[in-house]
């Protein structure tokens, strides 16, 4: 009877513990869907958030394109009208056809720069710039 008893009680330490671990494990599967769940939501987030700022740079690009084509036909006119009085006023056809002075055409010559530090290398050192207030002292 002694041993009837233990064996039933060792199978209903078993079923204990098998509930127990079963319940663990829906616990931690529980917790993991619910972190998926969370990540499939956040990804949705960022796709419509990149979805929208999509949307919002063809837009920005659409209004850049009208306005790059605008400036290019105003540019245009504006050469076209310069090229009519050309051929119409002698005075400015002359100052057109005119040589360039050489400090102006010394400043066609030099390469573009292409950033602050290519700006400041080609300052002169001796030469610097004083505000109009703070004259030096010559």
């Amino acid at each position: 009877m002694m041993t009837r008893l233990m064996i039933a009680m060792l199978m209903i330490g078993m079923v204990g513990a098998t509930f127990y671990i079963q319940h663990d494990t829906l616990s931690a599967e529980t917790k993991r869907a619910d972190r998926a769940e969370s990540n499939v939501t956040d990804r949705d987030r960022t796709i419509t958030a990149l979805k929208d700022a999509a949307v919002t740079h063809r837009k920005a690009l659409g209004i850049l394109q009208a306005q790059r084509t605008a400036i290019a036909a105003t540019l245009t006119q504006r050469e076209q009208t310069i090229q009519q009085h050309q051929h119409e006023n002698i005075a400015i056809r002359a100052w057109a056809e005119s040589a360039v002075p050489d400090a102006i055409a010394r400043l066609r010559h030099r390469p573009a720069f292409t950033g602050a530090d290519a700006y400041r290398q080609r300052l002169p050192a001796s030469d610097a710039l004083h505000p109009a207030s703070k004259r030096p002292d010559n």
